[in-house]
């Protein structure tokens, strides 16, 4: 206890300072009449890009408290600190609920390292970008902008200036805008995709509430938010498996087996217009490889140039067999016959069932 107005603080428990001498780098805070001394065990280390969390106790209040720091450092050697999140907890009332981080915690302690993290690389983009590649001198600052990247770690607000041309006029004459250049779509590409892989298992309010539970998305995306990326990556995928293929398959397969089949999906009379048919099949090499592709002939204009990029990956050349599985229909067989480059085969399923599998060990 304090006497005569000063202060004393409480010595420091042995077993707590080896706990954090093991720990390293760690803060012990004692509280005294003044406020909370803070008193440094072990090393602080100054590794780039470290991240630790110190320990902050109270000797007698009975409670604990921590805080996430991360320290960033850029290619000009400065290190920084920045506090990413702080907590609390009883330490006479430890239980189940209260170990460890809650899912509140958790969320908030992403969403600050996220948050420190864009924003200090950010900045040492721009650092970079600024600099005139001829002369190396500093582009003329035009004017300072804010631009928000929205990620599943939530939404981060950055700062984005507009530089000029440099003095010399040699190596660019317009202004650039450094952020636009590594943020085009305003989002990450794992957040449009888990967006999108969301969206297509899920009904799209079921996957919005999902993601707003476990990731700290701050502003969570409306539901026309989630369909319009989900439909965007789909189509982006569509594009790129029409394109003609620009490398040779990675190994030549002896024999394809490929079964297809159709359906109608019918219309619930109640709030739909029409059904539709879908095309299922499943493709198989001769190494035990299977691909399973789906289209709706009435949306999928190019559903022949798809099937046919799922063949070339499987080893399909124009030398190789395709056995067509089918019930005889000539849809389904017509797409097999449309998508192979191959010599073809077609066999009857309806009544054998055969898997590819089978067929490609009965040749």
């Amino acid at each position: 206890m304090a006497t005569g107005g000063t202060s004393a603080v409480a010595p420091i428990p042995i077993a707590i300072r080896e706990t954090v001498q093991n720990l390293g780098g760690l803060t012990l805070l004692c509280e005294t009449d003044a406020g909370f001394d803070a008193r440094q065990i072990g090393p602080r280390r100054s590794n780039l890009g470290v991240v630790w969390t110190d320990l902050l106790a109270l000797c007698w209040e009975g409670e604990m408290k921590w805080r996430v720091m991360v320290e960033l450092g850029g290619a000009e050697g400065v290190l920084e600190l920045r506090e990413v999140s702080v907590g609390e907890c009883v330490t006479g009332a430890y239980s189940a609920e209260t170990l460890g981080l809650t899912i509140a915690e958790g969320k908030k302690t992403l969403a600050g390292l996220q948050r420190h993290l864009v924003q200090a690389q950010t900045e040492e983009h721009c650092r970079s970008r600024r600099r005139c590649q001829h002369c190396g001198a500093q582009r003329p600052l035009k004017d300072m902008r804010r631009r928000r990247l929205t990620s599943l770690f939530g939404v981060v607000e950055v700062r984005a200036p507009r530089f000029g041309p440099c003095r010399c006029g040699v190596a660019s004459r317009r202004t650039i805008t450094p952020v636009a250049d590594i943020m085009p779509d305003r989002c990450t590409p794992e957040y449009e995709r888990t967006l999108a892989k969301m969206g297509a298992l899920l009904p799209y309010r079921r996957a919005r509430s999902l993601l707003e539970e476990f990731f700290p998305l701050g502003d969570a995306p409306e539901v026309e938010t989630i369909r319009q990326r989900t439909l965007h990556v789909g189509a982006r995928l569509e594009r790129k498996a029409v394109a003609p293929p620009t490398f040779a398959p990675p190994t030549e397969a002896q024999s394809i087996a490929l079964a297809i089949d159709g359906g109608h999906v019918k219309a619930v009379r109640s709030y739909q217009v029409r059904s539709f048919e879908v095309l299922v099949a499943q493709v198989s090499n001769d190494d035990g490889k299977q691909v399973v592709f789906s289209s709706m002939p009435a949306e999928a204009d190019r559903q022949a140039q798809q099937l046919r990029g799922v063949l070339h990956n499987l080893g399909a050349t124009p030398r190789t067999p395709v056995t067509i599985l089918s019930d005889g229909a000539d849809g389904p067989r017509a797409l097999g016959e449309a998508a192979s480059v191959g010599p073809t085969q077609h066999v009857l399923d309806w009544g054998s069932r055969l898997k590819p599998s089978k067929i490609l060990k009965l040749r």
